[in-house]
């Protein structure tokens, strides 16, 4: 189900919530300024996507869909991300042109996590817990504001494509991922 919200409208339709067979569902709102933590209501969810200018902060619900697989928000004014327990059957995770300044650690315990996008944050590091992220084959870091590429990274023996483009690199650290990961500026 694709729910475009009017123009401007800040709240979210309480009928979708009755919706509870749902199993994909993507939320379109420029005026969305909040989800209610009902949304769990929605059970049976496997694909969510989220796109709202306005919206600052997420209920962990969203985290804990047992069915999700597919996890997108987008284009939201959210910084931080709430300690959650998530799904251990997520595989794809955007976390695209919000305003993210710090990569949540409970990420990482995601163990069937392939596909990851971090791009347009404004992130500075990620944990060293990041390399607990061992199936993933997929990451994108465009974008933010790294000055050097986290060690991490180098312990993920399954990614197979990584994009850094847009970050802060000195010449050096430009030099070392070259050397480290074949990968030209």
């Amino acid at each position: 189900m694709r729910l475009k919200l009017r123009k401007n409208q800040s709240s979210f339709p309480n009928e979708v919530l009755q919706e509870t067979s749902l199993k994909i569902l993507e939320i379109l709102g420029d005026g969305l300024t909040s989800i209610p933590s009902d949304i769990s209501k929605l059970s049976q969810l496997e694909s969510l996507t989220i796109q709202a200018p306005l919206l600052e902060t997420l209920p962990n619900e969203i985290f804990e869909f047992k069915n999700l697989k597919i996890l997108k928000i987008k284009n939201c004014a959210i910084q931080k991300l709430a300690s959650a327990n998530p799904s251990q059957n997520l595989e794809k995770i955007q976390l695209a042109q919000t305003s993210l300044s710090e990569f949540p650690v409970w990420l990482c315990k995601l163990s069937k996590l392939t596909e990851l996008d971090l791009g347009h944050n404004n992130l500075t590091k990620l944990p060293v817990e990041f390399s607990y992220l061992e199936n993933l084959k997929r990451l994108i870091l465009d974008s933010n504001k790294f000055e050097e590429l986290p060690h991490s990274i180098f312990n993920l023996k399954n990614l197979k494509h990584l994009s850094i483009d847009g970050n802060q690199f000195s010449e050096e650290e430009k030099e070392r991922i070259t050397d480290r990961l074949g990968i030209w500026f």
